[in-house]
């Protein structure tokens, strides 16, 4: 009973992986019911039947099998299914052309010029041609159903549009995190290398004057023990204090680490990154770290959502203020309306800075000026 109950759940979780993925597909086949329900009020002869239930396993065929001569034969008979049903039973059975751009975008994700793409497109013209032409078909309801099979058309372009934009983000998505995996495993070995130079050293140093020290405590050598212990002391408070400031480091980079970093994360990327750093006098804490929280979060902008090849970080001082201004080749700013780049307003107002967008595009070329 156990062993049975197994099997059913085994079996179960199969057909849910087996469905995974392709919800849409089997939601779009409720449209085949029409052919079922013509078959029984007698409308469209009973041999349809069979040809709709061979047209559906013919649809689910494709989505699983890799077999592309397969592949091929249900393609075929799907077309000629829709041509049959079209010319000879109901113009209005154009419409399941659907079917084939459906499987077109979001299963094959073909091009253009494959054996599916050209064959839809010469279905859905020569129907279009066979619907307009025939004279049977009054002049309002050719026109109808020539506005039908456009809107299979546009469809397809549609749904083509909506897939290449789904694939770009999430292609982009992977970038990001790609490069967001790359800074992870920087930053690990940067600080690594940091606990590796400093407190690796001091442990080394702490574990021999300890050893000594319970050497001189074996021989009775009551003062050269203290000695070894008041320096295991010292380099403890020596070590606390490094270690505080390796902690610091890693809080805040100063402008040119910012920089260096931003070189690579650019070069990861693919962006060809251009740096003109005019700054000559060493900022304040707060100055410096407002002014490196702006560098990364306007550089991250380009990155995840410009798609620009080329960008420029140009830093400036005057006598009253400091200037930060990004440029890039990418996709800019669609319409300004004040709202944008709210987060970096935040962090400078605190500076009473103030930030401007230049140029929205071609190239876009924002400004940050942050107060001295």
């Amino acid at each position: 009973m156990v062993l049975l109950k197994n099997k059913e759940a085994e079996m179960y979780k199969k057909l849910l992986n087996l469905l995974k993925g392709n919800y849409g597909f089997y939601l779009s086949l409720v449209f085949f019911i029409f052919a079922f329900v013509y078959v029984i009020d007698g409308s469209y002869p009973k041999y349809i039947l069979p040809l709709t239930i061979l047209a559906i396993a013919s649809y689910i065929g494709m989505l699983y099998t890799k077999n592309k001569i397969l592949v091929f034969t249900e393609w075929f008979y799907l077309i000629a299914y829709i041509s049959y049903m079209t010319i000879v039973l109901h113009p209005t059975n154009i419409l399941f052309s659907f079917y084939l751009s459906n499987l077109l975008v979001w299963h094959f994700q073909d091009k253009y010029f494959t054996y599916r793409t050209i064959s839809f497109f010469i279905t859905i013209n020569c129907l279009t041609l066979y619907i307009i032409a025939n004279p049977k078909i009054n002049i309002g309801d050719r026109i109808i159903l020539f506005i039908f099979s456009s809107m299979c058309v546009i469809t397809y372009f549609f749904q083509k549009y909506a897939y290449e934009r789904s694939k770009l983000k999430n292609e982009r998505l992977k970038h990001n995190e790609h490069i967001n995996l790359l800074l992870a495993e920087n930053e690990r070995n940067r600080i690594g290398r940091d606990l590796h130079d400093s407190i690796g050293h001091t442990f080394v140093m702490l574990k021999l004057k300890a050893e000594l020290a319970e050497k001189y405590l074996e021989k009775n050598n009551i003062e050269a023990a203290r000695k070894e212990l008041k320096e295991i002391s010292e380099i403890s408070s020596s070590s606390m204090t490094e270690t505080r400031s390796i902690i610091n480091k890693l809080k805040y980079r100063s402008i040119n680490e910012e920089l260096k970093v931003i070189s690579d994360i650019m070069t990861m990327a693919d962006i060809s990154l251009g740096i003109e750093n005019n700054i000559t006098t060493l900022p304040s804490q707060l100055v410096e770290w407002t002014i490196t929280m702006v560098l990364k979060e306007l550089t991250n902008n380009v990155i995840k959502h410009s798609n620009a090849n080329k960008c420029n970080i140009e830093i400036n001082e005057s006598n009253n203020n400091y200037t930060v201004i990004i440029s890039d080749n990418g996709n800019g700013f669609e319409n300004i309306n004040g709202t944008e780049l709210s987060s970096i307003r935040e962090r400078i107002k605190l500076v009473n800075g103030v930030i401007n967008i230049i140029s929205k595009k071609s190239p876009t070329t924002i400004e940050v000026t942050i107060n001295k």
